[in-house]
């Protein structure tokens, strides 16, 4: 299935639209509040990576379309309320996190969550070493003397084993708490890279 979404901002404009598109041969639902529209989108995700089942039914629906329209005017009257601007706004973090698996390291909490939902709190020399693999891409490799360099210590100074120390209790504490593997591999002669989509989060 197909979906389109439009944004309208008068019912009437909205009702032609639907029309249209329902005499073109589309399955239209309209929808009058975001936080309802965020949770079937949700819906739809889950179901695509659900169970065999729904990933059938799924596919046997490729051939039909569906068309969800919006009016403007009804959603900015149900978003009054700061609670309800809070619930969109996780509601949609959520639909996000779905749609884009991958690690997230969080800035406020200091905390490592895996693609499956799981978290572990990091020390702040873990955080501050993490830290270093959302600026670079996905399987970049880290130098040890970037790494040092971030702790702000001296490389020519500062004990390697300790970077080697470090990695070996993260990976153990991840895979205690969280029960993946962390995708951080050791790269020979150059350092260390992150595996995954790894994601800063404020």
């Amino acid at each position: 299935m197909s979906d389109l979404l439009l944004l309208g901002r008068a019912a009437g404009c909205t009702d032609q639209l639907a029309s249209i598109f329902l005499s073109a041969g589309y399955k239209v639902i309209e929808v009058r509040d975001v936080l309802s529209c965020c949770r079937q989108l949700q819906s739809h995700v889950r179901q695509s990576q659900g169970s065999p089942l729904a990933r059938e039914g799924a596919q046997n629906s490729d051939d039909e379309h569906g068309i969800t329209i919006f009016n403007a005017d009804a959603i900015a009257s149900n978003m009054d309320t700061r609670s309800r601007k809070e619930q969109l706004r996780q509601c949609i973090v959520n639909l996000a996190r779905q749609l884009t698996p991958g690690w997230r390291l969080s800035m406020r909490h200091r905390v490592l969550e895996a693609p499956n939902g799981a978290a572990a709190a990091l020390t702040s020399l873990e955080f501050a070493f993490i830290k270093i693999f959302t600026m670079v891409e996905t399987g970049e490799a880290v130098s040890r003397k970037q790494i040092v360099q971030a702790f702000g210590e001296d490389y020519l100074s500062y004990d390697q084993n300790r970077i080697d120390t470090m990695v070996r209790r993260l990976r153990q504490k991840i895979d205690a708490q969280i029960g993946v593997r962390l995708p951080l591999n050791t790269e020979r002669v150059r350092g260390f890279s992150f595996g995954d989509v790894l994601i800063i989060e404020p």
